[in-house]
C-alpha cells in the first residue's frame, strides 16, 4: 500500500460483588479472544459484553476472571456457552467453530459463575478414544478394572489436579477450566488418580447498606499466566511441542547436562519474561520471550538454546541499534540479533527481515513497504497497518510465530508500532 492511500493452584471464579443501588462499580471481568485456534492470528482484550467482536469471530479464547458467555451469533443468539476462568484452545462441537459475541454473567441475576466439577479424560490425544468422566475425586483411577489412560482432557467444571501416583502423589498437574488436547510426555497414560481442588459452591455475600455513588476507576487486569499455576517454561526438543519435554521453573545457566543443550525447538512460556541465550552463563546471542506458544523457534535460537533465565524487567532496546534507530533492514541468512519483532519478506519466515524495537510510522522508504508476509514476535503487543501513519485497516498481534498474515492482509503493511 502507498503511505498516501488510505497454581501453585488456580484461578478461581469470582465472587459476584455486592451492587449498591445506584452506585458504579468496578469491572473484574476479562477475556482474550482470537481469530485462529490455538491462540493464534489477529487477538482482542475484552472487559465489557460485546454484541460484535472486534476481530470478528473468534476461534479460541483465553478467559482471564469472570463468567462468560460465549455465542455463535451476533447480539448473543444462536448457541451460547458459559466459560469459566481457563483456556479454550479451539470450540468446536455444538457450539459451531466461531464465536461472535460474548458477554460477562459473572453479576448475572441468581448467578456466581459457579459450576460442579467435571472432568473427562480421553485415551487419544485431540480428544478421541474412550472417554472417562469425573464428577468426583478419585484416589486410583485403575480401581474396578477401569484402565484408565489419559493423554487429553477437558475441565468443564471446577479445577483438577491430575497425578502420576495413587493418593494424589507422584507428578501432579492442576487443570483449570479449559481444553488440554494434549497432556504432554510427562502426563501422558501416566494418571491414575485425579481430584477436584475447587468443590464448594460459591455463598452469595450478604446485604449490605447502598453507599452513595462513587467514581470507580476499573482496574487493569493482567494478561492470564498460561497454565494458572506457577511461571516457568516448558521446552521442546522438536516444533509444535513435540519430542522430549522439560519444565524449567528456575534459571539454568548450562543445559550441558539435561539432554536439551543444543535440541530446542518450541516451547511454551506460562508468565514472566524470559532471556535464552544460544551459550552457557547466559552469553552469546540472547532473546527476550515474553508469555505464549512458539511452535518454532526463529533461526537464530533454533538448535542453539545452552541457557535460559527469568528477568524481572524488560531490557531496554537502546544498544541494539547503533545510532538510537528503531529497526534494521536484513538480507535472508542475515546473522543472529535480539529484536523483538522481525517482519518477514515472505510466508514462513523467509526472506529479508525488518527487525525492530520500536514503531515504524511509514514502511516506504525501507523498501519492505507492501510486502511483509510472515512476522515473528518474541515480546510485546505490537499493531500493523495498511496505510501510513497507522491509518487503514489494522490488527494486532502478541508474543508468537505468524507464518501467515490475517486474510486480506497479506502484501498490504506500511506501518507498525507497538502499542504495550
Amino acid at each position: 500500500m502507498k503511505p498516501s492511500r488510505n497454581l501453585s493452584i488456580v484461578i478461581r471464579c469470582l465472587l459476584a460483588l455486592p451492587l449498591a443501588a445506584g452506585a458504579l462499580a468496578a469491572s473484574a471481568s476479562d477475556l482474550w479472544l482470537y481469530s485462529g485456534r490455538d491462540f493464534t492470528g489477529a487477538f482482542a482484550r475484552v472487559s465489557r459484553s460485546e454484541p460484535s467482536l472486534p476481530i470478528g469471530a473468534a476461534r479460541s479464547i483465553r478467559v482471564g476472571t469472570g463468567v462468560w458467555e460465549a455465542c455463535t451469533g451476533e447480539n448473543f443468539s444462536g448457541d451460547c456457552r458459559r466459560l469459566t476462568p481457563g483456556d479454550y484452545r479451539e470450540l468446536g462441537g455444538r457450539y459451531g467453530d466461531v464465536v461472535l459475541s460474548v458477554r460477562d454473567v459473572t453479576y448475572g441475576a441468581g448467578s456466581v459463575g459457579y459450576a460442579p466439577p467435571r472432568l473427562q479424560l480421553f485415551d487419544a490425544r485431540d480428544f478421541r478414544g474412550r472417554t472417562t468422566t469425573l464428577e468426583q475425586s478419585a484416589a486410583d483411577l485403575n480401581a474396578g478394572g477401569m484402565r484408565v489412560g489419559a493423554a487429553s482432557a477437558i475441565v468443564t467444571g471446577g479445577t483438577w489436579e491430575v497425578c502420576t501416583d495413587y493418593n494424589y502423589g507422584g507428578r501432579c498437574q492442576a487443570l483449570p477450566p479449559g481444553q488440554y488436547n494434549d497432556l504432554g510426555a510427562q502426563l501422558n497414560y501416566r494418571i491414575v488418580s485425579a481430584r477436584a481442588l475447587d468443590v464448594n459452591r460459591p455463598v452469595p455475600p450478604p446485604a449490605v447498606v447502598p453507599l452513595p455513588p462513587v467514581a470507580v476507576t476499573p482496574p487493569v487486569a493482567p494478561p492470564p499466566a498460561w497454565g494458572n499455576d506457577r511461571l516457568r517454561v516448558e521446552v521442546y526438543t522438536n516444533p509444535n511441542f513435540a519430542g522430549a519435554a522439560m519444565t524449567v521453573d528456575s534459571d539454568m545457566d548450562n543445559l550441558r547436562n539435561t539432554g536439551f543443550n543444543d535440541r530446542i525447538q518450541s516451547m511454551r512460556i506460562y508468565g514472566g519474561n524470559w532471556e535464552v541465550c544460544e551459550d552457557r552463563d547466559y552469553g552469546g546471542v540472547c532473546q527476550i520471550f515474553g508469555p505464549g506458544d512458539y511452535r518454532r523457534l526463529p533461526p537464530q535460537l533454533d538448535r542453539s538454546i545452552s541457557s535460559l533465565r527469568r528477568i524481572a524487567n524488560e531490557p531496554s532496546w537502546g544498544s541494539v541499534i547503533p545510532g538510537g534507530q528503531s529497526f534494521i533492514i536484513a538480507e535472508a541468512g542475515a546473522g543472529r540479533s535480539r529484536h523483538p519483532l522481525w517482519l518477514y519478506e515472505h510466508g514462513n519466515f523467509a526472506g529479508r527481515t525488518i527487525r525492530a524495537v520500536g514503531d515504524v510510522p511509514d514502511l516506504g522508504p525501507t523498501g519492505m513497504n507492501d510486502s511483509a508476509s510472515s512476522v515473528f514476535i518474541s515480546i510485546g503487543t505490537w499493531q500493523f497497518c495498511e496505510d501510513s501513519n497507522y491509518r487503514g485497516r489494522c490488527f494486532t498481534l502478541g508474543p508468537g510465530q505468524y507464518n501467515e498474515m490475517p486474510p486480506g492482509m497479506n502484501d498490504s503493511i506500511s506501518s507498525f508500532r507497538r502499542i504495550r
